[in-house]
């Protein structure tokens, strides 16, 4: 299994960012290479968007839970991966911290975008991972509305 962890300190409130974060229409702000992301039945999510090797669609399950501030995700396709986000408060800020988790077979896989990001250039992930948590504390920092 591989495992990639990040995260970050926001100086904003934990239910406000947990209210962005976890509305799907909002993950194409955070998520790069994310295009479009729509709700579908029941905890199904459809995700769209280009990344240097082509356009991608993708469907996965997405669960939220409000009372924790936790979600976590997972594809139901054949890139076999699991995810969650964790947001912590502490009074005067919040952490907000991100776990990606990939099976082992997609090491050795291929045909697959993410084996080969993971065997060859594993940075690339944890690059973009950090990239979404910088995304997350700037527009949860901001003067706007983060929703």
């Amino acid at each position: 299994m591989s495992s990639y962890l990040g995260s970050t300190s926001v100086h904003a409130d934990a239910k406000s960012i947990f209210a962005f974060v976890s509305n799907p229409e909002n993950l194409a702000r955070y998520v790069p290479h994310v295009s479009q992301a729509d709700a579908g039945h029941g905890d199904a999510i459809h995700i769209r968007g280009a990344c240097p090797h082509g356009d991608f669609f993708g469907v996965g399950s997405f669960h939220v839970d409000a009372e924790n501030l936790k979600m976590r995700w997972d594809s139901r396709a054949s890139i076999h991966y699991r995810g969650s986000l964790q947001i912590f408060d502490h009074g005067d800020h919040s952490e907000v911290s991100i776990h990606l988790e990939f099976d082992p077979g997609m090491e050795r896989s291929t045909n697959s975008e993410f084996g080969h990001l993971i065997k060859e250039h594993p940075g690339t992930i944890q690059g973009n991972l950090e990239e979404a948590l910088a995304r997350i504390k700037s527009i949860c920092e901001s003067s706007l509305t983060p929703a």
